[in-house]
């Protein structure tokens, strides 16, 4: 009989060893640095075409990146809207502003991420830098026309559009006000539960389990015999299920695994569609409700889905949908779409 799992297993990558940051960075997709014009902290006068003005700097005038002036082991905040937002390089023309970078650095794994921007900076630069290098060689080139490009483009502004809508859903609602509405409705005030450790042995007939238990009465281990003799996989854990709470199970082993004591075996095994069980309780105890802090992401992501999945329902029920078979004729059901055949009879949005 298997468990579910009751908490989430990660493969967590190895620490880098110690080599070059730029070293660490060359993987990362030149895309990523292309951070959104409408989350970039652009200083006051910029065009918005984020070209360089006709007239050049000042001689002498160095947009120095704030980052230069934060201590050692520290990294610098992302300069907030209106904030000085300097100039930290430029493309053609093109400027390139440090908010870029912080917004870029927000895309690093967790173990870049946590450096001090400091030592981030000079390669996020170097990676922005290339990014509008390739991008202006590019446009050079005229691939933005091509139609494969297109499409892509088009591709990528529609996955923007969907995310941009259902963040303007999402974002009212999924407030912390709201977690914690939902932490109170579920778990507030809910009182300790009971959790059982136990183990199990499991074989194919009665005979067997009548078996087992004459050999448990007269001194076996527990363990020993689950190895040898069970056909369950957590037989190689000598039948151990760890703690789980009665709803975790089918009821007909939570009724005799929660009536034992620690120390003792079921004196009758009981029998589902997978064999005969022959079970143990070793521990028993009471766990008392999570705290709001130890569920709140996994509450904010409940909610968070909630609230998709109806923007999702909403948005399908307020427009008309055709569905076809493989081979291209409509369903049968639902709203019909009177079109002339081939592939070139498309609608458009």
């Amino acid at each position: 009989m298997r468990l579910p799992y009751f908490s989430v297993r990660s493969v967590v990558p190895p620490r880098p060893a110690a080599i070059g940051v730029a070293a660490l960075l060359l993987w990362l997709p030149l895309s990523g640095f292309a951070a959104p014009a409408s989350t970039a902290a652009a200083p006051t006068g910029a065009t918005p075409s984020r070209m360089a003005p006709s007239q050049p700097a000042p001689s002498g005038t160095t947009a120095a990146p704030a980052a230069q002036g934060a201590p050692a082991g520290t990294a610098a905040a992302a300069p907030a809207q209106g904030a000085a937002d300097p100039v930290v390089g430029s493309v053609e023309g093109h400027l390139i502003y440090l908010s870029d970078l912080a917004q870029a650095s927000q895309t690093l794994p967790p173990n870049l991420r946590n450096m001090p921007f400091d030592t981030l900076y000079p390669v996020l630069l170097d990676r922005m830098i290339d990014h509008e290098a390739l991008v202006i060689m590019a446009r050079r080139k005229g691939l933005e026309e091509s139609k494969d490009v297109q499409k892509k483009i088009q591709e990528a502004t529609e996955k923007i559009l969907e995310g941009a809508y259902l963040g303007s859903v999402a974002d009212p609602q999924v407030t912390e006000q709201a977690v914690r509405d939902l932490y109170n409705r579920q778990f507030a005030n809910r009182p300790a539960a009971e959790e059982v450790h136990a183990r199990h042995i499991l074989v194919s007939t009665e005979a067997e389990a009548m078996k087992v238990l004459e050999d448990l009465k007269n001194g076996a281990d527990f363990a020993t015999i689950a190895r040898v003799v069970s056909k369950d996989p957590d037989a190689a854990k000598g039948g151990d299920l760890g703690f789980f709470r009665r709803e975790q199970v089918w009821p007909g082993f939570a009724d005799v695994a929660f009536t034992l004591q620690p120390g003792q075996v079921a004196p009758q095994p009981i029998h589902n569609e997978f064999g005969w069980h022959v079970i143990k309780v070793e521990e028993r105890r009471l766990v008392a409700a999570p705290t709001y802090a130890e569920l709140h992401d996994q509450l904010r992501q409940q909610l968070l889905a909630n609230v998709v999945q109806k923007a999702i329902n909403q948005a399908k029920d307020s427009l008309v949908i055709h569905r076809f078979n493989l081979d291209g004729s409509e369903l049968d059901t639902g709203p019909h779409l009177h079109m002339d055949p081939g592939p070139a009879a498309q609608t458009q949005r």
